[in-house]
């Protein structure tokens, strides 16, 4: 039975979160297990976490049992299943809007309060759906959507025509930003959006919890292999091939000194070995593929000597925390909220986007300078003791408690 929004069970009531992913359910006799991919599992198991300090939560995605939703979401939330579509186009948007807007209306029913993710033109839809049914609306931002999509869309005769629909979308979900209270990613998004002022909460995602923090101790000297870790899916806007060029520029130098693992799946997985193998470094190229959070994942930064980051892109990226829990030196592209995780830099080294040379440098010099990697992880490590998942979650759900 769908609980109407005034039979609250908690003064927060219950929350709604519509993000543009797939999402699946499976019932056994008394429980359900939801399931999301590999690409949304990290950010959905942190809207979980906020969700848990609400009287319920549900989440307003794309439904299907054949699109890769395998991997099981903490604290089976409700199901808000919208008709499912495999990629984002105009097609898709016109041939299910109208299936789209009924289960958007029906699940309303069973919500207070909606957290719509975009900008998106079913994220605009909800949005307006839920005023109308008088649900309080949350906007979130998670990403730069300009450069998002022009590092993803394709040269060619529709590109100008695709930009010209997102510049219009993301033009439209800023100024409704200034009516709603919004969270955004990342202080680069946070003065896109004409921050800091009220009603703009710059968000940090996080699945560190406080027991994961590593002591940042003595790590051991770099006399031998060094060990180079990145993690996140293999993607243009991660633009993998930039480190590929900066290992290839270390190996020439100092052959058989750097090695370096990917942690993470993607369209660009053949793109990335190919590159490898054309450079001659793809003996010292390791890519076990998508893992999620948890001890396998941990164990791959306790074995790892310094930390790669090299996107074009990026909010607050989850991989910069968990590193700097693991106590980890970093060298990272300066965009989006980069500098703000990495402390303008006294907490990891940031080089140019694109600029290979430079990225190799500052492994180099990084790694035969012992004390300033202690330094640069010392301060990494305090800033991880305020980005836990126990404090962003908590603080987030209290800006959307608020509504301010």
């Amino acid at each position: 039975m769908l609980r109407s929004p005034r039979d609250q069970t908690a003064g927060r009531g219950r929350l709604g979160v519509y993000v543009d992913t797939v999402v699946d359910i499976s019932r056994g006799d008394e429980v359900h297990t939801v399931r999301t991919n590999a690409a949304s599992l990290a950010f959905l198991t942190f809207v979980c976490e906020v969700g848990s300090r609400f009287s319920g939560l549900t989440i307003f995605a794309r439904q299907s049992s054949g699109a890769g939703a395998d991997f099981e979401l903490p604290g089976s939330p409700g199901i808000a299943g919208l008709p499912y579509y495999p990629a984002l186009s105009p097609g898709a948007l016109a041939t299910n809007a109208r299936a789209t807007v009924r289960a958007m209306w029906r699940h309303l029913d069973d919500v207070d309060h909606v957290w719509v993710f975009g900008p998106h033109p079913y994220g605009l839809l909800l949005a307006v759906l839920a005023a109308v049914r008088r649900r309080r609306v949350t906007l979130g931002v998670r990403q730069d959507t300009l450069n998002y999509f022009a590092s993803r869309v394709k040269p060619g005769a529709r590109r100008a025509g695709v930009l010209l629909v997102v510049k219009l979308l993301d033009a439209s979900w800023r100024l409704l930003s200034r009516r709603l209270p919004t969270t955004v990613v990342g202080a680069g998004i946070e003065k896109d959006y004409g921050g800091p002022r009220t009603g703009l909460y710059p968000m940090s995602v996080s699945l560190i919890r406080q027991r994961d923090l590593r002591p940042a101790g003595p790590r051991r000297e770099l006399t031998g292999p060094i060990e180079l870790l990145a993690v996140g899916r293999l993607a243009p806007e991660k633009n993998p091939m930039m480190l590929l060029d900066a290992l290839a520029r270390l190996h020439s130098r100092h052959p058989g000194r750097f090695r370096l693992t990917w942690v993470g799946d993607g369209e660009m997985l053949s793109a990335v070995r190919a590159r490898a193998a054309e450079l001659g470094v793809g003996d010292v190229v390791s890519l076990p593929g998508f893992v999620p959070i948890g001890e396998e994942l941990m164990a791959y930064y306790r074995r790892a000597d310094l930390f790669v980051l090299t996107s074009v892109t990026e909010g607050l990226p989850q991989a910069l925390v968990e590193a700097q829990a693991n106590a980890l030196p970093i060298v990272a592209t300066d965009v989006g909220g980069v500098g703000v995780v990495l402390d303008n830099g006294r907490a990891g080294v940031l080089v140019p986007s694109g600029d290979a040379a430079a990225l190799a440098e500052s492994i180099d010099g990084l790694a035969a300078d012992a004390a300033r990697r202690s330094a640069l992880v010392e301060r990494g490590r305090e800033l991880a003791e305020t980005r836990t998942l126990e404090a962003t979650s908590a603080s987030t759900a209290a800006f959307l408690a608020a509504g301010v």
